[in-house]
């Protein structure tokens, strides 16, 4: 936990990485007022041990909040001596001898669970947080309106590179004031070291608990009607080859980078007065090489957006690699145009309607285009088999089209995508419906 301040504002900030003990309870939540400390768990590492483990211990909570009665209710792995490392430390364990409804604790039963790391492992740690800056610069406008200071919970997967991906709002309070939304905002600016086994980086999930608190009345005394938007529906965006190209020298020897432009919008869409906001590593040149990449972006702007573009904001993250790395994944593409229903209609297979057959499933494998379209796509499966149905999804592919520019910082060009398509109802429009990872974006 930090306490950062800027100028007249103060936040608070809360990064959590992967929880080290857990507690239980019967009734209202008990609490540790004291635990061990990392080097006591890394010095309670099993001697015949060899690989990293964990285990949950349960104890009764005695006079003055010390613990008794413990016993192991689970190790992983098991007969390696994690269960007896983890009763070892019960000792160093506290409980508060009253819960937070106040209520006495003495006689009921905690919990608590260790991971003991072997040697050479690790879990995701922090490279970069953002600033009290970076908070205020995500500070939900209508948490100002209300005059309130908020909190939000985002849960990430942490990539092998330490890039945060998939994130997703857990909660938020209050609610409705957009704290979720700006939580998310965050999440390009973050970077961990990746999680190590076995001198293995591997993928995690993390939970960040983000609180601003401070904000709603430091420096904000007007408010006007600007507003920040993430992922909007790019027409336009870098391609691989344009991201590789922009590597910057100075760069050499890293083995990736990142950066995020905060940008406004012109009226075709362009992006107009972009400056850099976050930058890592710094002094290596991501942030001027983000510059260079924006003239290739534009927003799908509707006939009637025009005046609305001028109060909007739009952040703009990157990640970089060396030319020919690997790492990219395209996991969850942002939809931006799907098939219809009357597409799905007819695209529907004449060999099934001859058959009688009413509903199938075609799924193909697709090439994406630095338009974000689906190209070069291959039969993988189909149900019932010999139909047409894959034929059918190969048609209905060629009309969707995903955002080309991930809200992690990628292009998606280059990449290939598994795509289900689902058809109901025989052939009827009304019924025809596609399976698709994501929800159709609204431009």
């Amino acid at each position: 936990m930090s306490f950062i301040r800027f100028g007249s504002v103060a936040a608070l900030l809360v990064l959590a990485g992967l929880p080290t003990s857990s507690i239980a309870a019967e009734e209202g939540r008990l609490v540790f007022a004291a635990r061990p400390k990392a080097s006591e768990i890394k010095a309670a590492f099993p001697a015949g041990a060899s690989v990293t483990g964990d285990a949950e211990v349960e104890c009764v909570i005695a006079d003055k909040g010390a613990l008794a009665d413990c016993k192991v209710l689970s190790e992983y792995p098991m007969n390696r001596g994690f269960g007896a490392a983890a009763l070892g430390l019960s000792d160093r364990y506290k409980a508060k001898v009253k819960d937070e409804s106040g209520a006495s604790a003495v006689g009921r039963k905690i919990s608590y669970s260790l991971e003991f790391l072997a040697p050479g492992d690790a879990n995701p740690d922090w490279v970069r947080k953002p600033t009290g800056q970076d908070l205020a610069g995500v500070f939900p406008v209508a948490a100002v309106k209300a005059g309130k200071d908020g909190r939000a919970v985002i849960r990430c997967r942490v990539t092998t590179e330490g890039f945060l991906d998939r994130c997703a709002v857990l909660s938020e309070s209050p609610a409705g004031l957009g704290f979720g939304h700006s939580a998310l905002a965050l999440a390009p600016q973050f970077l961990m070291s990746p999680k190590i086994r076995a001198g293995q980086r591997v993928e995690t999930e993390v939970t960040v608990p983000i609180n601003w608190a401070g904000l709603a009345e430091g420096g904000f005394a007007s408010v006007g009607k600007e507003r920040l938007i993430l992922d909007p529906p790019w027409k336009s965006a870098p391609s691989l080859a344009q991201v590789e190209a922009a590597w910057p020298k100075a760069a050499a020897g890293e083995d990736n980078g990142q950066a995020a432009l905060r940008c406004g919008i012109k009226e075709t869409g362009a992006l107009d007065d972009c400056e850099v906001i976050s930058e890592l590593p710094k002094g290596r040149g991501f942030g001027k090489a983000a510059l260079g990449l924006a003239d290739h972006f534009k927003v799908s702007v509707g006939p009637g957006d025009a005046k609305l573009v001028k109060l909007i904001h739009v952040d703009v993250p990157f990640r970089f690699r060396p030319p020919g790395a690997t790492g990219r994944q395209l996991t969850k593409p942002r939809w931006i145009q799907m098939a219809d229903a009357e597409g799905l209609a007819m695209a529907f297979p004449q060999a099934a309607r001859k058959a009688g057959v009413k509903n199938g499933l075609g799924v193909v494998s697709c090439a994406v285009t630095t338009e974000g379209r689906l190209a070069d796509c291959e039969a993988a499966r189909e149900e019932p088999a010999g139909l047409d149905f894959a034929a059918s999804a190969m048609i209905v592919a060629g009309s969707m089209r995903m955002n080309p520019w991930t809200k992690e910082g990628d292009p998606v060009d280059g990449q290939r995508i598994r795509l289900p398509i689902r058809f109901e109802g025989g052939g009827d429009e009304e019924e025809g419906a596609a399976e698709a990872p994501a929800t159709p974006a609204k431009p």
